[in-house]
């Protein structure tokens, strides 16, 4: 599976669990600038712990600010 079907699991598990949703949601509240640099040091820090890459490539997609504001929307309307 890759990384665009990966977000697409992570932004439907958000919409349907707040456990999911509200951190997600903190997240892409940030400014753009911020948002990276948390994604960045996430990622990063997942690797280094052995996180899911899966997950980790998922999350990095929310660098980009496009992918980023349409989840946001995606999650707002949920």
């Amino acid at each position: 599976m890759c990384g665009s079907d990966q977000l697409v699991l992570l932004i439907r598990a958000a919409r349907e669990d707040a456990s999911v949703r509200e951190p997600l949601l903190k997240l892409l509240a940030l400014d753009d600038a911020a948002r990276v640099r948390a994604i960045e040091k996430w990622v990063k820090e997942g690797v280094a712990s052995g996180q899911s890459i899966e997950l980790l490539s998922a999350i990095a997609w929310l660098t980009d600010d496009d992918v980023a504001r349409e989840a946001r929307d995606v999650l707002a309307q949920s």
